[in-house]
């Protein structure tokens, strides 16, 4: 008999964590899509306030489960993207609060079973813009940022964010140093080109980088005087997003004025 209500009980133990857990995860899940929604937001019309407001949903998931590299990986997205943002605002401030906690969140993510490709991606990015910050960085950190890219690519080369970054990097770079915008647009396009075969991907994994891509293949083609095919892109961005402001505001414009001079 006792032993019955020892077994009924330990059934019981069970049952109850299984809710807790599974109510756990719900509520984890549910953080997250909120979190992308309003990053989603924040990317499409490049708002400081709403990436900030993204944060704090990523943090907050993040601290409910360390163990899961999900919360971990948006929120170093997050602080890559306020790190970019920086640099177009000039707001050094901002570069410096977010920096080093976005290095070691991505370096983490690079060590992470199943996320090394998108970490290391992630860490190549945020080191580009630590040579955009400091001009005399890129000595010791370009070495590293190729060899981070080249690693993404063994463990995945269906990644089509580390073709971004990549080409972000060739297109940033000085000719004397191998930058090239013919292999700044190269990267861009296999970008588009892996974007455009993948499956619909699940709705908490990453999912940003394909309008990016197509923006920067158009500034890349701008500047190789091919302003027909830059145009085309960006048209092709605002077919998919028409309120994208980077390409609506700015680099469609500016390059109709170029067009019509």
């Amino acid at each position: 008999m006792k032993q019955t209500n020892l077994f009924a009980i330990a059934v019981l133990i069970l049952f109850v964590s299984s809710l807790k857990l599974n109510a756990q995860n719900s509520s984890l899940e549910d953080m997250i899509k909120e979190g992308k929604t309003i990053a989603d937001n924040a990317y499409k019309m490049y708002d400081r306030n709403l990436f900030l407001k993204a944060r704090e949903v990523f943090e907050q998931a993040y601290n409910s489960d360390k163990s899961n590299p999900l919360p971990l990986y948006h929120l170093t997205y997050i602080d890559e993207k306020l790190l970019e943002m920086s640099l177009r605002k000039g707001n050094e401030d901002l570069f410096d609060k977010y920096y080093d906690g976005a290095v070691k969140n991505a370096e983490q993510l690079s060590q992470t079973n199943d996320w090394e490709s998108e970490g290391k991606t992630i860490l190549a990015a945020i080191y580009t813009y630590k040579i955009a910050n400091s001009p005399m960085s890129a000595i010791s950190l370009s070495p590293k940022v190729h060899g981070l890219l080249d690693d993404a690519q063994k463990v995945n080369d269906k990644n089509p964010r580390s073709y971004i970054i990549r080409g972000i990097m060739k297109y940033n770079t000085p000719g004397i140093f191998g930058g090239s915008y013919e292999e700044a647009a190269k990267n861009f396009s296999k970008a588009v080109s892996l974007f455009e075969k993948q499956d619909i991907i699940e709705t908490l994994q990453p999912t940003w980088g394909y309008l990016e891509s197509l923006a920067w293949l158009g500034r890349s083609l701008e500047k190789l005087d091919n302003f027909e095919s830059a145009k085309f892109a960006y048209q092709k961005v605002l077919s998919v997003e028409p309120e994208f402001s980077w390409v609506k505001y700015s680099l469609l414009p500016n390059l109709e004025k170029k067009i019509n001079k």
